[in-house]
């Protein structure tokens, strides 16, 4: 069989079950992204995926599996720790994914907090709400929630999706503040990281990686 033709079946079979992987580690977070409608290359998204498992497997390794968990994201080789993490196990974790060495490390913690919406319910109604808005493809954004808060990642093809995305979640009923990590598709993989925090009032809080 012509290399050629070979290296592609090899990358998609490994791919695939990346995949599988991911969707069997509860908090990597891979196992429905829109595959088909990535904005990263093939060998992209198999690297970022091999790293976001290989991460997410050590932590697990490290007992971050008790009542609270570690969601890892890896876009462009830039990681993403997001869960409800105790202080004094903070700094392990992200130094765990150090370890793998991406190109940078962005750790989200939820500190604890009630809601008057329970956060599988959010989460649906999110996902309606992104799923439904035109002109926006949901399957680039994954989403996580805590207690009213919501977190965006992903890549998406332009700015204007993005800025819509975020509106989209800031609109859905139960949520308390939204924070982006939403990138643009990159030619490097070493993104500058910007922030802009809303008024204490408006209770929105986005942080951004955009595009170099």
């Amino acid at each position: 069989m012509p290399q050629a033709a070979f290296v592609p079946s090899v990358r998609g079979a490994l791919l695939a079950a990346l995949l599988l992987a991911c969707a069997l580690a509860q908090g990597c977070a891979y196992g429905a992204y829109g595959l088909y409608d990535d904005q990263r290359l093939m060998d992209t998204i198999t690297d970022d995926k091999a790293m976001a498992t290989s991460i997410k497997t050590a932590l697990m390794k490290a007992d971050f599996t008790g009542g609270w968990a570690v969601s890892v994201y890896c876009f462009y080789g830039n990681v993403f720790l997001v869960g409800e993490v105790p202080k004094n196990m903070q700094a392990k974790a992200v130094s765990i994914a150090r370890s793998y060495k991406p190109h940078s490390v962005t750790p989200h913690w939820f500190t604890p907090a009630k809601s008057d919406t329970g956060n599988l319910s959010l989460a649906t109604s999110l996902r309606t709400d992104l799923i439904g808005t035109k002109g926006l493809s949901s399957t680039r954004i994954d989403t996580e929630v805590n207690a009213g808060r919501v977190v965006l990642l992903g890549v998406v093809k332009d700015d204007a999706e993005k800025q819509l995305a975020i509106r989209v979640a800031r609109g859905v009923k139960g949520v308390t503040s939204v924070t982006s990590y939403l990138m643009l598709p990159q030619k490097t993989a070493t993104p500058q990281q910007s922030g802009a925090q809303s008024p204490s009032g408006g209770a929105v809080e986005e942080r951004e990686l955009p595009a170099t």
